[in-house]
């Protein structure tokens, strides 16, 4: 059980922060980047405007962690377990399973399956940045967005004294509005509430970056396999 040394010092202050961050910076270089190139953005500049956007929605929480508190590992709960790894799992085919029904049942009512975010940027970029947005999305985005949502906003909303369920259904909203795609927001949600269950009942951030790395390396093989 990991124990912290003092009691942090970075809140729900920081949590907005952090956001705030994210949402400029992925302003400014999903519009500045293009107005700057002409309004044709490379490849590399893309994936590079991601990588910039990250600072805000990891790369404070983190900063703060090691400034304010006792380092991420322990502010955060950052482990991982052979439990957590079996948890992840089990996570992971709860949401594919959800979002299985949810896909067919929009199917059944729109006559076409909802798009996402991540493919379309992975239609425009190409060559071997295809294959590194791919990673990104597999791997990174997993990490960052759980450091930021089960991480800072979970551990800050439980600081300031919210229940354990509601701390859950805040952060999933927060993950779902925040990928900006309405018709994959139920699926979202339903996402969020998992990852949250598995944060609350495992205590660590580990499960929860297993099973949405399985979800998302799911997702990564399908746009490679389209591509």
């Amino acid at each position: 059980m990991q124990t912290l040394r003092t009691e942090p010092r970075w809140g729900v202050p920081d949590a907005v922060i952090s956001l705030v961050l994210y949402v400029a910076i992925a302003a400014a270089t999903g519009i500045g980047l293009p107005l700057l190139l002409g309004g044709q953005p490379s490849s590399a500049s893309i994936v590079g405007g991601l990588l910039a956007s990250w600072l805000g929605l990891a790369g404070w929480p983190l900063l703060v962690a090691w400034r304010k508190g006792n380092g991420p590992r322990l502010d955060y709960r950052i482990g991982l377990s052979w439990v957590d790894v079996g948890a992840g799992v089990l996570g992971a085919l709860v949401v594919v399973a959800v979002g299985f029904v949810y896909i067919v049942a929009l199917v059944a009512f729109t006559g076409s399956p909802p798009t996402s975010a991540a493919g379309q940027v992975a239609d425009e970029v190409d060559g071997i940045w295809l294959y590194v947005l791919l990673l990104l999305i597999a791997v990174g985005a997993p990490l960052v967005e759980e450091v930021h949502f089960r991480g800072l906003w979970f551990a800050a909303l439980r600081k300031r004294g919210v229940g354990p369920w509601p701390t859950v259904l805040l952060t999933a909203v927060l993950f779902a509005v925040l990928h900006l795609e309405p018709l994959r927001t139920p699926l979202l949600l339903a996402s969020g509430v998992v990852l949250g269950y598995l944060r609350m009942s495992t205590g660590r951030l580990g499960a929860c970056i297993v099973g949405h790395a399985l979800v998302n390396s799911l997702g990564a093989l399908a746009l490679l396999l389209a591509a």
